[in-house]
C-alpha cells in the first residue's frame, strides 16, 4: 500500500525497495501473479533512475526474485525467465555480488536445459561449481551439484547422475539449506532424490527405486513447498511408469493436479499432472484418450518453450498412435524425436534406448523385421553404454521375441537369459515377468 502511494506521488526511488519486499512476500505465499506485478512495478521505476551502484543493486534484487516467480508461474523454459535473469547476471558480476550468482546462474541453467539444450547446460553447472569453490559459497556449491545431477540425468549418464546425487546428499543440511526452496522453488535434496530413484530403476534395481522414491516423497512433504512437492510427485511418478504401474501414476497425477489448483500453479495442474495421467491411460490400453491427453499437455509445454522431456513423452504418444493402428505417423514422430536427441548440444539420451526399441517394435508391426532388428540392436548398444540393465532387459525381450518368430530360438535364449539372470529384485514387475515367460517358452 505504501509503495502504491509513493509511486502515485511521483517519487521513483522511495517505493522500489517496498515493491521488492512486497514481491518477495508474495513469492513465499505462491501469490505469483501479484508477485510479478509488484516486482515489475519496481523494475519499471528503477530503470528511470540514474546509473549508480545503488540503483544497479536494486535492479539486481528485483530481477532475481522475478526470475523465481516466472519459473513457478510459467515453467523453467518461459522466455521471461531469461529476460529477467540474463541482465541480472551481468549486474551481479559488475557489482561483485557473488551471493546473487546463485539465483541467476541456477535460473539461467534451468532455462537452457528446459529448452532442450541439455549438453549446452553443462557449462553453466561448471561455472556454478567453479565460482562456489573460488568464493566458498556453500549454497552455490550444493545447487551446482544439483544442477549437474539434473543435466547428467537428462543426458543419460546414469553414473555421473549418482555421483552428483551423492555430493548433494553429503552436503545437505535440512536447516542450513531450508531457505533455498523459497528463493529457487526447489529443495536440492528433493530434486536429486527424484532423479536418483529413476536412475536406480534404469540401472536394474526396480524395488530399490521405489524405496528411494518413497524417501524423497516424505522429504518433500516435510518441506511443504507446493512447487517442490508437486515436482516430486510428478517427476517421481516416472518410476511407476517405468515399472508399468499405471494406478500409481494416476494417483500421483491427481495429487499433483490438486496441489496445483490449490496453489494456483498452472505448471502443475496444466502440464505435469496431465503428463502423468496421459501416460497412465496409454499404459492401461486406453490409447485414444491417453494420446489426446498427452498431446494437450505437450502443447502447453511447447508453448512455454519447453523441449526437454519431449523426446520420451512424444515417443509414448507415438506408441499410443501405433496401438491405434496409425503406424506410419507414429514412426514419423519417433524419427523426429531421434533427430532431436542426436542434435549437437541437445543430446537428451536418458530414454534413447527405449525410443529406439519402440521404433523397432513399430517396424516389426509393419513387417520390416530387418529394420526392427537393427533398431533393437541400436537400443541394446546404447542401454549397455548407459549400464541401464532395465532398458537392456526390455530390449532383449523384444529382440528375443523377434528372433523366436524367425525360428532363432537358441540365439534368443542366449541373448535374454544372461540379462534376466543378472537381476536380484523386481521379479513381480511386468518386465521381469515377461522375460521369464519368454525364457520358459524358449527353453
Amino acid at each position: 500500500m505504501l509503495a502504491h502511494h509513493l509511486t502515485a506521488a511521483g517519487l521513483p526511488e522511495a517505493p522500489v525497495p517496498l515493491w521488492q519486499s512486497a514481491g518477495e512476500l508474495a513469492v513465499k505465499r505462491m501469490a505469483l501473479t501479484d508477485a510479478i506485478s509488484q516486482l515489475t512495478r519496481g523494475l519499471e521505476l528503477v530503470t528511470t533512475l540514474p546509473r549508480s551502484s545503488e540503483r544497479d543493486t536494486r535492479e539486481l534484487g528485483l530481477r532475481t526474485v522475478l526470475g523465481t516467480a516466472w519459473v513457478a508461474l510459467k515453467g523453467w523454459a518461459a522466455r521471461e525467465v531469461w529476460t529477467s535473469l540474463h541482465p541480472a547476471l551481468a549486474l551481479a558480476k559488475s557489482l561483485g555480488r557473488n551471493d546473487a550468482l546463485l539465483p541467476t546462474l541456477y535460473g539461467l541453467s534451468r532455462f537452457v536445459l528446459s529448452e532442450g539444450r541439455v549438453a549446452e547446460a553443462l557449462p553453466w553447472d561448471e561455472e556454478m561449481l567453479d565460482t562456489a569453490k573460488a568464493t566458498g559459497d556453500a549454497d552455490l556449491l550444493i545447487m551446482g551439484h544439483m544442477s549437474a545431477c539434473s543435466d547428467y540425468f537428462w543426458l543419460g549418464n546414469l553414473i555421473k547422475t549418482l555421483e552428483h546425487y551423492n555430493r548433494v546428499v553429503t552436503l545437505y543440511d535440512a536447516e542450513k539449506h531450508r531457505h533455498l526452496v523459497d528463493s529457487l522453488n526447489h529443495d536440492p535434496k528433493t530434486v536429486v532424490g527424484v532423479f536418483s530413484s529413476i536412475v536406480t530403476w534404469m540401472l536394474g534395481y526396480p524395488d530399490r527405486a521405489v524405496r528411494l522414491n518413497d524417501e524423497q516423497d516424505a522429504h518433500a512433504h516435510r518441506r511443504a513447498h507446493p512447487f517442490d512437492f508437486g515436482f516430486a510427485l510428478a517427476r517421481g511418478a516416472d518410476v511407476f511408469d517405468l515399472r508399468c504401474e499405471p494406478y500409481q501414476l494416476r494417483k500421483r497425477a491427481e495429487e499433483c493436479a490438486q496441489l496445483g489448483r490449490d496453489n494456483s500453479l498452472p505448471v502443475l495442474w496444466a502440464f505435469m499432472a496431465p503428463a502423468c495421467y496421459g501416460v497412465a491411460l496409454i499404459r492401461e490400453g486406453k490409447a485414444a484418450e491417453g494420446v489426446a491427453t498427452l498431446k494437450a499437455c505437450l502443447a502447453v509445454w511447447d508453448a512455454s518453450g519447453g523441449k526437454v522431456w519431449s523426446p520420451y513423452a512424444k515417443a509414448v504418444v507415438a506408441e499410443g498412435m501405433a496401438m491405434l493402428g496409425d503406424i506410419d505417423a507414429a514412426l514419423q514422430l519417433i524419427d523426429e524425436q531421434i533427430a532431436q536427441v542426436e542434435r549437437p548440444g541437445w543430446e537428451e539420451r536418458l530414454c534413447y534406448a527405449e525410443t529406439l526399441r519402440l521404433k523397432g517394435w513399430m517396424l516389426s508391426l509393419k513387417g520390416d523385421l530387418e529394420g526392427a532388428a537393427r533398431s533393437y540392436l541400436a537400443a541394446l548398444d546404447w542401454a549397455r553404454q548407459q549400464q541401464a540393465k532395465s532398458w537392456e532387459l526390455r530390449t532383449s525381450t523384444s529382440l528375443a521375441k523377434l528372433w523366436q518368430s524367425q525360428g532363432k530360438r537358441r540365439e534368443a535364449y542366449d541373448l535374454l537369459a544372461p540379462v534376466y539372470n543378472w537381476f536380484t529384485e523386481g521379479f513381480d514387475t511386468k518386465d521381469l515377468k515377461d522375460a521369464k515367460a519368454l525364457l520358459e517358452q524358449l527353453a
